[in-house]
């Protein structure tokens, strides 16, 4: 295959033995960047090797001596067989359901690409998460969290996914949330290399997880001859056989007050009283009381974030590295007031962010949320 073939290589992945633990969801978590500081305490309370006790280090203050503790406490686990590695190198096929959403798809390694030529980012990132994550994956020497990437027409490897799906599983979970998770291997050579033959054919769109992409890409970067530096956990969905929702990312803007919206807000966009529905890509300001709706009327086919974040920021004078980020929009009204703006997004249609992202375009920081995501825990990997 060329070097520029999207590659998801067969993997040895470690999960946790069902018998040394509570159960095998009790220690499963959420990614890393969606979890709320409640749902943190009640996961780490559910199971004393719940994968939050690894994914979120704590006591920020000790810099980057604060990723030892999770680094030790895998190795432990390792050595008191409460995670074992697969004996044979396999792809997994993950199936998540929940709430009538289906997850499904491939888990491997996949195979670099720097140069962006089948593996396509569309978000921006931030560069203290990509060094969290990069410090964590170093000390750990394991990727704990599968990122999720998104192509469409996957013909004989999405049948071979589905084929696997009508046998027993490998590893069967249910979460807290109330999600159901099974997993399948496929580890016969002619299905692999089929496999290996129809992907080679497709680009893939990183849905989910571009902070450990970039991640990924530093580690290559600094060691590029280690063996296992090449590659990095991830998720491959076919979009057309399994769709991924796609939902917005709500902002707090510190600063911000309704006066300075309707005073600041430029002659392009119209400001409506209230929060008005209906309206194709429009922005909702509120103080957590009185809200306003803004409407472009250029006609532009960019996402809305991206105007918000090129226009509409710029023009109110919003302090663009204070703004915060949250999936939930009742989180950031809870925190809204007189000079805090909560800004509710609508999300991007699907064909705006690949298109972005087919040109080299990327959107700004936390413009998407795909999902459902999968559930950190199931699988992982180590550079062994």
């Amino acid at each position: 295959m060329p070097d520029a073939a999207l590659r998801l290589d067969p993997l040895r992945a470690w999960r946790f033995v069902a018998g040394k633990v509570s159960a095998l969801g009790a220690v499963t978590s959420p990614p890393y960047d969606v979890l709320e500081p409640a749902l943190v305490r009640r996961l780490t309370d559910s199971d004393l090797h719940n994968m939050v006790r690894l994914i979120l280090p704590r006591d920020p203050d000790l810099g980057s001596s604060r990723y030892d503790e999770p680094a030790r406490r895998l190795i432990d686990w390792q050595r008191a067989g409460v995670v074992i590695q697969d004996s044979r190198p396999a792809l997994y096929v993950y199936e998540q359901q929940f709430r009538g959403a289906v997850l499904c798809g491939l888990v491997g390694a996949l195979v670099l690409d720097p140069e962006r030529r089948v593996v396509l980012p569309h978000e921006d990132v931030m560069p203290q998460w990509v060094d969290d994550r990069f410090e964590l994956m170093t000390a750990t020497d394991a990727d704990l969290e599968p990122i999720l990437l998104a192509y469409g027409g996957g013909g004989a490897a999405s049948d071979a996914v589905d084929a696997a799906r009508s046998g027993p599983p490998w590893l069967v979970a249910d979460t807290e949330n109330g999600a159901h998770h099974r997993i399948w291997r496929i580890d016969d050579p002619e299905q692999l290399a089929m496999i290996a033959a129809e992907l080679a054919r497709h680009e893939a769109l990183i849905a989910d997880g571009h902070h450990r992409y970039a991640a990924y890409l530093e580690r290559a970067r600094r060691e590029p001859d280690r063996p296992g530096s090449a590659v990095g956990l991830a998720m491959l969905v076919d979009n057309d056989r399994h769709p991924l929702t796609l939902d917005p990312i709500h902002r707090l803007v510190p600063g911000l007050s309704l006066d300075t919206v309707a005073r600041r807000t430029p002659d392009s966009w119209e400001v409506l009283p209230g929060r008005v529905d209906g309206v194709p890509d429009r922005v909702a300001v509120s103080d957590g009381t009185s809200w306003v709706t803004l409407r472009s009327t250029a006609h532009r086919i960019e996402p809305t974030v991206s105007l918000l974040h090129k226009e509409l920021l710029p023009a109110w004078g919003a302090p663009v590295d204070d703004v915060t980020f949250h999936h939930a929009l009742a989180d950031a009204l809870a925190l809204a007031g007189p000079s805090q703006a909560a800004v509710e997004l609508v999300a991007p249609r699907l064909d705006q962010v690949l298109q972005s992202a087919v040109r080299g375009i990327v959107l700004p920081q936390k413009a998407t949320s795909f999902g459902p995501k999968p559930r950190v825990g199931l699988l992982f990997r180590t550079l062994d």
